[in-house]
């Protein structure tokens, strides 16, 4: 190799080398110097190694709460100016972001969510509201549910669940309202070979008190009966719960006043995009 190939070469390495210098120089006045990174000629890819510290330089993730209470405790342990709470009611979601924008714009990847998840006792009723069931069977489901009815009390729903089990091979004739609100079918029995007459009472309306939500406070739940009499008098009867979209709203309402309070941060109508 001649010289001046040699020498030329050399200068390159010492002109690389003092790019890479005031590379180096320009960098360490924008980042912190905690921070690992590697200095790359132009072209490469810059590769920040936070991963390698013994601990995140800032707080970063998300966590999901089962209940009420544990949601407010996290909030409690990780608020701060930036924090914001969201709400949401159709699904019922609460959301924390511990680095939303405050006086600087923030990061909003620290996060806890809280997704309210509806009880076993709300999920069984509103599943088998409004379908159409067998004496046998729709007996059966009350006396399975019965503890979560208030209204009757329990014996006198338990006396008709099973009256309408034991009745299911009479023939209905007809119902009557009665002024107490509830309903009296008339039916005709085969005794002996003799057709005798008898007649039911139920509760036209029962009210429920379950939980909306998991581990969450009783609610009120009015259910309507229904009722159809079929050619040959087989009776098929079901109930509906009233505006139970109503009771899940008032539910999230008041999760809201209390989260609020617990806290003593104002809730957002929305969720954080």
């Amino acid at each position: 190799m001649s010289d001046d190939i040699q020498l030329n070469n050399i200068q390159s390495a010492l002109d690389a080398g003092a790019g890479l210098s005031a590379m180096k120089a320009a960098e360490l006045g924008n980042l912190n110097n905690s921070f690992p990174y590697v200095l790359l000629p132009e072209g490469y890819r810059y590769e920040g190694k936070e991963d390698i510290l013994p601990a995140p330089l800032r707080k970063r993730g998300g966590t999901t709460l089962n209940d009420a209470a544990s949601f407010i405790a996290v909030v409690n342990d990780q608020k701060g100016e930036a924090t914001r709470l969201y709400s949401t009611i159709s699904p019922p979601t609460f959301t924390a972001v511990f680095n939303d924008v405050a006086a600087q714009p923030g990061w909003r990847d620290h996060t806890a969510k809280y997704n309210a998840p509806l009880s076993p006792e709300w999920k069984t009723w509103v599943a088998a509201s409004g379908r159409q069931q067998s004496q046998a069977d729709f007996a059966q489901f009350i006396e399975t549910n019965l503890p979560d009815i208030a209204e009757p009390v329990g014996a006198t729903v338990l006396e008709v669940a099973r009256t309408l089990e034991a009745k299911k091979k009479v023939n209905f004739a007809s119902s009557l309202r009665l002024s107490d609100g509830s309903t009296q079918f008339t039916y005709e029995e085969d005794v002996q070979g003799s057709a005798q007459k008898g007649q039911l009472k139920v509760p036209e309306v029962f009210v429920l008190a379950i939980p909306v939500f998991e581990n969450g406070d009783l609610w009120r739940v009015e259910a309507q009966l229904r009722y159809r009499i079929a050619d040959g008098g087989k009776l098929t009867i079901w109930y509906e719960l009233v505006r139970p979209h109503k009771v899940i709203e008032a539910a999230v309402k008041e999760l809201r006043t209390t989260i609020a309070t617990e806290t003593g941060l104002p809730i957002l109508v929305g969720s954080p995009s």
